[in-house]
């Protein structure tokens, strides 16, 4: 779809905010330019406006500074819920639930203390090192909790389940651990199995783990917590082609849930082997950053795991907190579609089945 810049328009790269490091080569539009609209997303709010559009090259465009006409005019009714959410029909699940009382543990990197739109339990949390912050210095633990809880203020449409509650499990300060630091897995899911107000574990993390001995406590602290009734969700890893079946942990012990990302060309693939249970989009979704309150585009099967654990808070709010870990394994197997993609046959969750399970 076309349309025309009405005044002087910078062009953004990687996500649909404003910042000055956030320019294309300082290439900008002017009055009267045409351009092409691949479709309208949800970004920052600039001048009390928070549509963008994504042009069909990948760079973005505030709206505030573009005249649609045609058949590109309907872009300025268009769904301001990412693209995600609305292939995953959230906005429709939302007038049955919204994940109310369900706790999501958050095994990452901590998370914007500075956000309001980041609501979570700040009296009951884990903190590797007492010595720390939960304030997250990295990035990622803010992305991935927003994605699972954000209260979606300012019709910034981020999280899937907006009224769960988030526990932080901050378990490193960046974004690698040593095969020894491997064990503050371990320790993060005993303190979530611990916590009986938590339900779902999600982990965006995965390792080798080469230790056998720490492998052998993680896979026990998987265990203990899944005995426990606990929905252990882990990231498959992101791989460098899409015919890479190696294993990562603790996504592929038994009794997690692998979660993976669907392939796209040249962009992003995972990890895909007998442990992967679904797959979602995890190709530039936008979540909030954690030194500002803007958004930001991340890839991988980090945001896909994050994505799941909102849908599982939303499946455990709809089955009134009568569930087992097995039933919402196999839940989200029945609720996939299996997909030809990059040639494999993989279980694709499906918006469709999903939203008819929470009409039923």
């Amino acid at each position: 779809m076309q349309a025309r810049v009405t005044r002087f328009l910078n062009v953004r790269s990687g996500s649909p905010e404003v910042l000055p490091d956030n320019n294309i080569g300082n290439r900008f539009f002017s009055p009267g330019d045409v351009i092409d609209i691949a479709e309208a997303v949800v970004g920052e709010v600039y001048k009390g406006n928070s549509t963008w559009y994504k042009l069909v090259d990948g760079a973005f465009v505030w709206s505030g500074a573009v005249a649609v006409s045609g058949e590109a005019g309907t872009l300025l009714n268009a769904s301001p819920y990412p693209t995600w959410m609305n292939d995953l029909k959230i906005p429709e699940i939302w007038e049955f639930t919204k994940g109310k009382g369900v706790g999501v543990g958050v095994v990452d990197t901590g998370i914007n203390l500075n956000n309001d739109d980041l609501a979570f339990n700040k009296t009951d949390f884990y903190l590797f090192d007492k010595a720390q912050s939960l304030q997250d210095s990295f990035g990622h633990g803010t992305h991935c909790a927003a994605l699972i809880g954000a209260r979606n203020l300012n019709r910034k449409f981020i999280g899937v389940a907006p009224e769960c509650n988030l526990y932080i499990c901050k378990f490193s300060e960046s974004g690698s651990l040593s095969d020894s630091e491997a064990i503050r897995y371990a320790e993060a899911i005993d303190w979530c199995n611990a916590n009986k107000n938590i339900h779902i574990i999600s982990i965006s993390w995965g390792g080798r783990m080469k230790d056998p001995l720490i492998k052998d406590k993680v896979e026990a602290a998987v265990n203990a917590a899944v005995a426990n009734n606990k929905i252990v969700l882990c990231a498959m890893g992101d791989a460098f082609q899409d015919d890479d079946n190696s294993k990562r942990y603790p996504a592929c012990f038994d009794n997690s849930i692998g979660i993976g990302s669907i392939p796209v060309a040249g962009k992003l693939f995972s990890f895909i082997n007998e442990h992967l249970v679904t797959i979602v989009d995890g190709l530039d979704i936008a979540s909030y950053r954690h030194d500002n309150n803007s958004l930001i585009a991340m890839s991988g099967t980090s945001q896909s795991t994050a994505i799941v654990a909102g849908v599982v808070a939303l499946i455990i709010n709809k089955l009134n907190f009568i569930y087992t870990p097995v039933q919402i394994k196999k839940l989200l197997r029945d609720l996939s579609d299996i997909r030809p993609i990059s040639g494999k046959s993989l279980p694709c969750l499906s918006g469709e089945k999903l939203l008819n399970f929470f009409k039923s």
